[in-house]
């Protein structure tokens, strides 16, 4: 299947300012999918690269085998493998969609995430794990270009 680029904002709607009933333009909310499998270490991340000045609008965790490490297997996200800037304490060590319990921080964070474009989601288990899965992810709106 093919694709197509587009160096966004990408707005829609059919009146700009200054017109009878305008603006009625909305930014598109996009999303970035990933996965996140057990391995032979205790952390494992997969990262995001997301247009600089973005939203992210939601973080979205579903963990389809949970971890079945000795103690505990915690998600969380930031802006570095480990952050905990957007996500902190994530239990996926069971299965299903986990709400994330944005702090007042953490959406602060969310809401405009400046130059620093890098989300990475890392889940850090307690005990070797055997099994474990997560799929991410993550809904944003690009707000300014970089043109």
């Amino acid at each position: 299947m093919a694709q197509t680029t587009w160096s966004g904002p990408l707005a829609s709607g059919d009146k700009n300012a200054g017109v009878a009933g305008g603006p009625n333009l909305g930014l598109v909310q996009l999303v970035q999918t990933g996965a996140i499998t057990f391995g032979d270490t205790l952390v494992q991340s997969v990262t995001f690269n997301l247009p600089v000045g973005s939203q992210i609008v939601d973080i979205i965790v579903d963990a389809l085998t949970g971890y079945d490490s000795g103690t505990s297997a915690t998600l969380s996200a930031g802006t570095a493998p480990g952050g905990t800037q957007y996500v902190s304490g994530v239990n996926v060590k069971t299965t299903g969609r986990k709400s994330n319990g944005y702090s007042a921080a953490q959406l602060s964070a969310m809401s405009a995430i400046g130059t620093n474009a890098t989300l990475a989601v890392t889940v850090t288990s307690v005990g070797q794990p055997t099994a474990g899965s997560v799929f991410v992810t993550v809904e944003y709106v690009q707000k300014t270009s970089q043109d």
